[in-house]
């Protein structure tokens, strides 16, 4: 029968310790480990039998907090929404974000009337400055 092996963090749920012991035993030797090389560093894959054997754990028990772990996880799938909630959400944020855009559309119309409105006005205070006072085109130097 072929050995199991654990990852770090599935070996420090088995025995019910932490990550970091499971690494410091790993770092002391205690516990064998297949390195497994990947892109971003080693994978350690720890063999079951030494592991219990290290800390004394039976392999009953650690069955039990894995079928704990298993039976939380179904119960968690069932407090989730299901499809026909999920569909009638993604309609209401469908209509959201429709309402989004529309609101969007009117608020640039208005800021574009709002800018038209405001270079007339430019325009219009310009014509009202000083008329008269008329400079010839070579008498740009001369001051007031």
């Amino acid at each position: 029968m072929a050995e199991t092996l654990y990852s770090i963090q599935e070996a420090a749920e088995a025995v019910d310790k932490s990550v970091q012991t499971i690494r410091r035993a790993l770092k002391a030797k205690k516990l064998h480990a297949k390195k497994q090389k990947t892109p971003q560093g080693f994978n350690y894959l720890i063999e079951e039998g030494a592991l219990f054997e290290l800390y004394k754990v039976d392999r009953e028990h650690a069955g039990l907090s894995k079928g704990l772990a298993e039976a939380e996880q179904t119960s968690l799938v069932t407090e989730y929404a299901s499809k026909d909630e999920l569909a009638d959400q993604k309609r209401s944020l469908d209509k959201l974000v429709d309402e989004n855009r529309k609101d969007k559309e009117t608020f640039m119309r208005f800021v574009k009337v709002f800018q038209e409105r405001f270079t007339a006005l430019e325009s219009q205070v310009k014509l009202l400055e000083e008329p008269g006072k008329k400079k010839r085109w070579f008498e740009f130097w001369k001051r007031a």
